[in-house]
């Protein structure tokens, strides 16, 4: 299995600013302010590397867009500052607020083979040889593998993104083709 997920947002909503589906995708959410001069601590939700790039234009839920004037620190926690926030109390009003770009915006963005978590929640599951194992609710990252939540008959099901396991996604078809691990021993 060649594909990988980015964009790790499960949390589609519509936006009042989108593209053409009208659906956005938690990007990251601002956890507070950092210094005075209106930088915030973000923690990210997105595998896309410059998505926080000067430039960058995401939306911030009940404030609009913001544009990201610079970057600093590391990946995994950048300190953003958006153009117009240049005091801390004004940092702090970004508290807690989520950052959101379109559907389509984020499809643009990821590489050839890869594809949205949020696109994978409510596809269908099945064996190989055409059994339904349920529908997935959600995904979570587990490592170096991210890992279906599958909801079964009555059971939830976790299946690694692996090679071994999901043999298949077919976006088109609304549909992943998996072996669970037990049966593969």
């Amino acid at each position: 299995m060649d594909q990988r997920s980015t964009s790790r947002s499960t949390d589609p909503d519509s936006a009042e600013v989108g593209g053409t589906d009208g659906e956005t995708l938690v990007v990251g959410e601002i956890r507070g302010p950092h210094g005075v001069r209106g930088e915030v601590r973000v923690d990210p939700r997105t595998d896309v590397p410059d998505r926080f790039a000067p430039g960058a234009v995401l939306l911030c839920d009940d404030v609009g867009p913001l544009t990201v004037e610079t970057v600093r620190g590391e990946l995994g926690q950048p300190i953003v500052r958006f153009e117009g926030i240049n005091s801390r109390e004004a940092a702090e009003r970004l508290k807690d607020r989520l950052l959101r770009v379109t559907r389509e915006h984020s499809r643009a963005r990821i590489a050839p083979g890869s594809f949205l978590w949020a696109d994978l929640v409510g596809i269908t599951v099945e064996t190989p040889d055409g059994l339904r194992l349920g529908t997935v609710r959600d995904l979570l990252r587990a490592g170096g593998a991210d890992i279906l939540i599958v909801d079964g008959d009555g059971a939830e099901l976790l299946l690694p993104m692996i090679e071994g396991v999901v043999r298949s996604i077919d976006l088109v078809e609304r549909r992943i083709v998996a072996v669970p691990q037990e049966e593969l021993k």
